[in-house]
């Protein structure tokens, strides 16, 4: 081979050569942008997916805090509603010394609170209003106990015993309070369907 043909046969060699290279380079940047695209796009599709977590999970958290915001004031308006309900009941209470059935309430008043303390010696604590009243039902029971006027109430009385240890209050505002503790469920069931 002639030396002018040995150096064409090296040129072409050598553009086949670098043709091919850069083929190769070519692809090799193909599958480089390829890869980095499909990672990139993985990338992507996990940020948006921890995204739309947060999101969901800020989401899920306003709304169980509103419900628990909205749970409190509704509690707290129906324990107003109930506390406006005894306290108008008590009010009405007031006037209780008054009804016509009143000594024969007392009465019975009288004989459960003594009947707790069966066998003591007992005082009757009650208020300076029923002191007659009073006097006269432990007449017709053939009791003798010792009446103390040491008692505000709207009617009703404390009985204890001589030392004072065991008192046993039966009054309209114990009852009453008994009486909320124990209706409060089927008052607020009544009231509002719970």
């Amino acid at each position: 081979m002639t030396y002018e043909n040995l150096i064409a046969s090296m040129g072409v060699s050598a553009e086949k050569g670098i043709t091919e290279m850069i083929q190769k380079a070519h692809q090799e940047a193909a599958e480089i942008k390829r890869s980095a695209e499909a990672k990139a796009e993985a990338i992507k599709a996990s940020h948006c997916e921890n995204a739309q977590k947060s999101a969901e999970i800020e989401r899920n958290k306003l709304i169980y805090n509103a419900k628990a915001e909205n749970k409190m004031r509704i509690i707290k308006e129906k324990d107003a509603v109930i506390h406006r309900a005894f306290f108008d009941a008590k009010k009405s209470l007031d006037s209780f010394r008054d009804n016509p059935s009143y000594k024969e309430d007392f009465k019975k008043m009288l004989q459960e609170a003594v009947r707790e303390l069966e066998g003591e010696k007992v005082s009757l604590h009650i208020d300076t209003r029923d002191e007659t009243l009073c006097r006269q039902v432990l007449d017709e029971l053939g009791r003798n106990s010792e009446i103390v006027g040491d008692l505000t109430s709207a009617g009703g009385l404390a009985v204890s015993t001589k030392d004072g240890k065991v008192v046993v209050t039966n009054t309209i505002e114990s009852r009453l309070n008994n009486a909320k503790e124990l209706l409060k469920r089927e008052i607020f069931s009544t009231l509002f369907g719970d």
